[in-house]
């Protein structure tokens, strides 16, 4: 009875050590990929006077190109609320960029560190930040640049990971608003593996 239970305790250790070992060294999945993020933006400099943080939701498809380099498209919705003098108050506006993106990173077993950055367009769903001088009248579309970096964590599917970044973006034509953004992502990747 206790030789049984004792290879069975030796059998198990085995079994997980196994596990433990093929997980590290479980390639991540490459591919086409899709991602969804959301978080929180706020402004920097003197339009942060005019606008409260807001929820940020991020949408990501593209390819991995290497285990390096991936090629994509983000598009990003903010919601805040105006913060000017009144009238007007209580006010909201959203605010939407489209921009293509490339992201260079390492991977070190599970974890993979990364920067991206890309350029593109924003829209701004009103005016009423032209009331203190962060728009032109009439202005809604601007060029948009951002940039950032994070972390992503390879889920035990090969397919999935989880990860953490954060985004500084600047809209020039929007008397050079700029923000930071914060979020969490699920990420799926279609193809193979590295």
């Amino acid at each position: 009875m206790r030789l049984s239970t004792a290879a069975s305790l030796v059998a198990g250790a085995t079994l997980a050590m196994s596990t433990g070992v093929a997980h590290a060294e479980r390639p991540a999945s490459k591919g086409f990929y899709a991602e969804a993020g959301m978080g929180a933006t706020g402004h920097l400099g003197a339009a942060r006077s005019w606008s409260a943080i807001g929820a940020t939701v991020e949408l990501r498809v593209g390819y991995d190109l290497f285990s390096w380099l991936s090629l994509g498209i983000a598009a990003v919705t903010a919601s805040h609320e105006a913060t000017v003098p009144p009238p007007p108050e209580g006010e909201y506006y959203q605010l939407y960029q489209g921009r293509a993106d490339a992201r260079l990173g390492f991977r070190v077993d599970s974890l993979a560190f990364f920067a991206e950055g890309g350029a593109g367009a924003a829209y701004i769903s009103s005016n009423v930040l032209g009331k203190v001088m962060v728009l032109d009248p009439g202005e809604r579309f601007t060029i948009a640049f951002a940039g950032g970096g994070g972390l992503e964590y390879q889920l035990q599917n090969r397919h999935y990971a989880v990860g953490l970044a954060g985004t500084y973006w600047m809209l020039p034509q929007f008397d050079a608003l700029q923000g930071v953004e914060g979020r969490i992502f699920l990420r799926y990747t279609y193809g193979g593996s590295h």
